[in-house]
């Protein structure tokens, strides 16, 4: 289903004109921007007649959206890539596939959230033409890309401070939950790092993308650019999943340090409570040969003992740090 469908001259919107019509009154110079979901059929069938772009080539290009990719047909480029968004709502990442097919005077985004501007007098950089437009959604994408991680890094430093906090919470289901969401997000751009756009320096692009007066800024040097701001990007996913290892391992130190401490002081306790227990235990078994059971000043001798004993061991325990 065509979604969004917007005609370009010289960079300003040209309100009424719609790239998908079949009058024919789009200026000399302008480009079309179409913005497809859900292709179908149809979708192939309006864009073959509106822009010229073949339906076989487009249809196999969209078949190939699970990996990033790119192809090339006469004078028509397609290329397969990631974007992620980050749910707040639920704290997960939105992973969605993206298709760019780019023609002389045309741009498609299939399946993308990334939309043409339609407001006359929008703030986008489009007198370029579709190479302008293609460095546009290039950038938006790399833009979300920061944005998730952002997003990412401020939940990970929540974590990180509540592993290392004097509080007994054990933030392991958080950890587990982030490093799950951080190899979902390394998954949607490791293949980015070689393709495609190593690909495009790589290859040799239609003879238009060359001759265009906007071939500068989506030429190689310029990809060279966003192909490093992909690997960057790659490099902190790595990098905040490197992390996440590092905030387990500590805190199941932690866990353990609070284990042993939790023990030092049970067994602390349990040889305080001992002392007396054992002094109880030898004057309650009765013998008549016991010559402090008939002694005026037996029991509380007995009590005092005690309670010497169980201070004793309860202050040797506190001076090695068990308490």
């Amino acid at each position: 289903m065509i979604t969004d469908d917007a005609v370009y001259l010289d960079g300003q919107l040209c309100p009424g004109v719609r790239g998908t019509s079949s009058d024919g009154n789009k200026a000399p110079g302008a480009f079309a921007w179409i913005g497809v979901r859900d292709l179908d059929d149809d979708d192939l069938s309006r864009l073959q007649q509106a822009v010229g772009v073949d339906p076989v080539f487009l249809s196999k290009a969209h078949r190939s959206l699970q990996r990033p990719g790119l192809d090339v047909c006469g004078d028509t480029v397609a290329i397969a890539m990631t974007t992620g968004h980050y749910n707040a709502e639920d704290t997960s990442i939105d992973v969605e596939e993206v298709l760019l097919v780019l023609g002389r005077d045309f741009i498609v985004t299939v399946g993308a959230r990334v939309t043409p501007p339609t407001e006359p007098g929008a703030d986008a950089d489009l007198a370029g033409g579709p190479l302008a437009a293609f460095r546009l959604v290039l950038d938006l994408v790399i833009d979300d890309y920061l944005t998730l991680l952002d997003h990412l890094d401020r939940e990970i430093k929540q974590v990180e401070r509540a592993v290392f906090s004097s509080d007994r919470a054990n933030p392991v289901e958080q950890i587990y939950r982030l490093r799950r969401l951080l190899m979902d997000f390394e998954q949607a751009t490791a293949p980015l790092v070689d393709e495609p756009l190593e690909r495009l320096v790589r290859r040799r692009l239609p003879a238009w993308i060359a001759d265009d007066p906007y071939s500068a800024n989506i030429g190689e040097q310029a990809l060279r650019e966003i192909d490093r701001h992909f690997r960057h990007i790659d490099n902190r996913v790595r990098g905040r999943r490197e992390l996440l290892d590092g905030i387990l391992n500590a805190n199941l130190t932690q866990v353990g340090i609070r284990q042993n401490e939790d023990m030092r002081k049970i067994s602390a306790w349990v040889a305080t409570a001992a002392a007396p227990t054992l002094v109880a235990g030898i004057y309650g078994m009765n013998f008549e040969g016991m010559p402090e059971l008939s002694w005026t000043y037996g029991y509380p001798a007995a009590l005092g003992l005690m309670v010497t004993l169980a201070t004793s061991v309860h202050v040797l325990f506190r001076r090695k740090g068990w308490l």
